[in-house]
């Protein structure tokens, strides 16, 4: 059968540069594919070639793809494209399915016993947090753990040698290499691997015991490996292993979106593969399928941007649609209510879409309050157990409970208190016999306590009391600000994203102990993942987790420098350092990642103050992608009559940003602004003059 007869067949209709891509069968081939191009079309018309116009036996024929998921996912299409037998025949695996296989393999060559899979997440969980607390003598969070577990993977994934990870740091402060170490011994000592083990192995047992890559290699004639820009170092080590014998190994991807660098992704593979193989064929798929050219666009020159890349140029033949669309809210805390409104009035899918799935808890809490529906996936509660979530929580409970000593010993040197160890376990030692003592009260009663160290008691005293006085939002700004917490984390170098969300949440639950029961609550609606409607047009979703799919409108959230982009664009004439460049190229990715999953509108959101004060800049990202002459709406000031501004009352003032109103005095109010501060208004010169509005978001 020719390509002509085999796509009328099969009811095929691909474009030149697909068509191509489908009859280079032969040697190694990479085809870089742009969002939206069909590539996984490509794919499996390029396996239904291979069977029915160059006559490969099936069984020769080995796909490799990132998850279990997307494995069914092909099954499933190359069943409805050639039918159930065909799919019966083909392989697709992922590749620690298939080395589970080369395991087996080596069991059956030798008669040796492989180590026992540790396929128990939760069993890996409680191992990793015996032999932290073993190591630092402190309880991790589950924050902790998942950023040990990815530290893991990293290691193994990237092959990384012990001189390697001495320079990997934890936020937490615990360190690093000896944790990895006692994790691998426990596992040699009980003959057991994990996932990332089994590709270890794999890799071992094909360099070492020749009759197993033999058999491999005289099994798969033709390898095809998709979403090749996630494949990890050691990944590719054992592809290029099994394709050196028929050489006929065909990568499929895209270095413009790799975003999972944390998971050891490694797009230099693509970037590298004519060198490796200098005979290679590099194809394309350029044209876009899915978006608008007023997307499509806009994206394409943005990724230009990157240095690590190969040159290829995104295009799409659909009919024009709507610009980009940038809406600038006044603080960042209204672009909840806005989606709110957003979600209440939604008719045609909708995505809200964001760097960091801490991002959407403020919006979920709303959603969730007024009962509007949402789809989102089930969250790992990490946000809630992060350890700056954890420390403000404690702070807020060592004011309602200042005798907790316990909670006193982790947070003290956190909240601008730099007392010696010693002084404060013999404290707390004298404290085990008076457990009802405020600490604070005891350390103040101990002997020989240095008059500098005394001041600092004090204040930390006098502002654990303060916060009982005001608001949740008032709290969380105190600790932060007033308290040294935000100073201790700025000097320890430590991840602040979760304040934002944070502070969102404690404004919208203004008591103190309903804040931290709600916390407790949404923790648990997190971890059920959106409200159970699964034909809600609403969508809630990571860029990491939307990547793949494809939406009617898709808006962008917290795009802010400092927030996303995690590192800013360097100033002209600046350079970054090597690994700085690294990260803002994975964070351009991701934002075109983001930017790419739009089918006919896009939205950006940004703000100009940040709870009352002035925002950081909006990210250099926003401007590039939104031209000078695209929409930019922006929130109106909404007056209202002078009989509706009473205590209690929001408000926004034009140059001082939202607050409340706490009295009336005469012509004045006074008002208790998100910053932290009071200031007093004349109230009928500031609505004549179109200075202070009702906070009513429009949308």
């Amino acid at each position: 059968m020719d390509y002509n007869a085999f796509q009328a067949k099969f009811h095929l209709s691909l474009t030149g540069q697909q068509g191509q891509a489908v009859q280079r069968t032969e040697g190694p081939v990479l085809l870089l594919a742009v969002p939206g191009s069909g590539k996984t079309t490509v794919l499996l018309a390029r396996l239904g070639y291979l069977v029915f116009c160059r006559e490969v036996e099936p069984q020769n024929i080995l796909t490799v793809t990132y998850t279990v998921a997307a494995t069914a996912d092909l099954r499933r299409r190359c069943a409805a494209l050639f039918g159930e037998e065909l799919a019966g025949f083909l392989e697709f695996r992922t590749i620690n399915g298939l080395c589970a296989r080369m395991i087996r393999r080596y069991e059956q060559v030798t008669g040796r016993q492989a180590f026992e899979l540790l396929s128990d997440e939760g069993e890996i969980t409680r191992l990793l947090r015996e032999l932290w607390v073993a190591q630092t003598r402190q309880f991790p969070s589950e924050s902790d753990l998942k950023e040990l577990r990815t530290q893991i993977t990293y290691c193994k994934n990237q092959m990384l040698r012990e001189e390697e990870m001495a320079s990997i740091h934890l936020e937490s402060g615990a360190e690093f290499l000896p944790l990895y170490r006692r994790y691998q011994e426990h596992l040699l000592r009980t003959r057991k691997m994990d996932y990332d083990d089994q590709m270890v192995y794999a890799l071992r047992i094909l360099r070492s015991c020749p009759p197993v890559l033999d058999f491999f290699q005289r099994r798969y004639h033709y390898l095809c490996v998709d979403e090749a820009q996630d494949t990890s170092k050691i990944q590719h080590a054992i592809l290029r292993l099994l394709a050196r014998e028929h050489r006929n190994l065909f990568l499929v991807g895209d270095e413009d979106q790799s975003i999972y660098g944390f998971r050891a992704a490694w797009p230099q593979a693509l970037l590298e593969f004519d060198q490796v193989y200098p005979d290679a064929a590099v194809l394309f798929l350029e044209e876009n399928f899915r978006s608008t050219p007023a997307i499509v666009g806009p994206a394409d020159a943005f990724i230009r941007r990157n240095q690590a890349r190969r040159d290829k140029h995104m295009f799409t033949r659909n009919p024009d649609g709507p610009p980009i669309r940038h809406t600038v809210l006044r603080d960042c805390r209204n672009q909840y209510r806005y989606l709110l409104e957003v979600a209440k009035n939604c008719t045609e899918e909708t995505a809200v879409l964001y760097r960091n799935h801490a991002s959407a808890v403020p919006l979920i809490d709303l959603l969730e309050q007024e009962g509007v529906p949402y789809r989102c996936r089930a969250g790992d509660g990490v946000f809630f157990s992060h350890a700056t979530v954890r420390d403000i929580t404690d702070a807020i409970r060592l004011a309602f409970e200042p005798s907790d000593g316990e909670r006193f010993q982790r947070l003290y040197y956190k909240l601008g208190c730099p007392l010696k160890k010693e002084r404060v376990q013999a404290v707390l030692r004298r404290h085990a016999q008076q457990p009802e003592e405020n600490v604070l009260s005891l350390l103040l009663d101990s002997p020989g306590l240095e008059p500098w160290a005394a001041g600092k008691v004090k204040a930390l005293r006098t502002h654990l009391t303060h916060l009982l006085e005001g608001n949740s939002f008032q709290a969380v700004n105190r600790i932060v600000n007033y308290m040294g917490y935000g100073e201790f984390l700025t000097n320890r170098g430590m991840d602040t994203s979760r304040l934002h969300p944070l502070l969102a949440l404690s404004n919208q639950t203004p008591e103190l102990e309903g804040f931290l029961r709600r916390l407790e609550e949404l923790e648990e609606i997190v971890a059920r993942g959106g409200t159970g409607d699964t034909d809600c047009p609403f969508l809630l979703s990571t860029i990491h987790a939307s990547k793949g799919l494809e939406y009617e409108k898709v808006i962008l959230i917290d795009v802010q420098d400092g927030l996303f982009p995690c590192i800013a664009e360097p100033a002209p004439g600046q350079r970054l350092s090597e690994e700085d460049q690294a990260t803002l190229e994975e964070e351009r990715r991701l934002f075109y990642v983001g930017l790419t999953r739009a089918k006919r509108q896009l939205e950006v959101l940004t703000c100009t103050r940040e709870y009352g004060k002035p925002a950081p800049p909006v990210s250099s990202f926003v401007t590039a992608v939104v031209s000078p002459a695209a929409p930019m709406a922006e929130e109106r000031l909404v007056p209202g009559r002078l009989e509706q501004y009473q205590p209690g009352t929001r408000v926004v003032h034009r140059r001082f940003g939202p607050g409340t109103i706490l009295q009336l005095q005469g012509p004045y109010v006074l008002l208790a602004l998100d910053g932290g501060e009071c200031r007093k208004f004349d109230l009928e010169a500031c609505l004549k003059k179109g200075l202070m509005g009702l906070e009513t978001p429009s949308v």
